[in-house]
């Protein structure tokens, strides 16, 4: 898999996925996306929406940190912390394949599961590489 994509556009690829994906969760918060493409089209209530969609920011901006330090960009005296914890991302990416494609909605289910599954691979990528300390 190393031979098949760089370390460094690997980290470029995936934090551009990430702004791109912060950017839309924000759109849906803003109602300028129909929430019926997230979540499955599972939520029930603008409140339910809100709380949701919090939540994947957070997991979003917690993401684009532990790749950043991965990639010795900032808090340079973590990094070793980042070579156990980074496997969360590509296994999160991998569950979140699965959840989109069994969205009741058909662009949640043809659209976002390829990109989550891309992600996945990007990210098993990325916690692959050994940096040394």
């Amino acid at each position: 898999m190393k031979k098949w994509i760089s370390f460094k556009l690997s980290i470029q690829i995936f934090l551009g996925f990430i702004f791109l994906a912060i950017l839309f969760q924000l759109l849906v918060m803003a109602g300028l996306v129909p929430p019926d493409i997230v979540w499955g089209g599972r939520l029930q209530s603008q409140d339910e929406l809100i709380k949701m969609e919090s939540i994947s920011l957070i997991i979003l901006v917690f993401m684009a940190l532990i790749i950043a330090i991965k990639a010795r960009w900032i808090f340079f005296k973590i990094a070793k912390l980042t070579d156990y914890v980074i496997w969360l991302i590509p296994l999160l990416f991998f569950l979140n394949t699965l959840g989109n494609s069994q969205a009741l909605n058909p662009m949640e289910r043809f659209i976002f599961t390829p990109i989550t599954l891309v992600l996945t691979l990007i990210s098993l990528r990325i916690a692959l590489e050994k940096i040394p300390h």
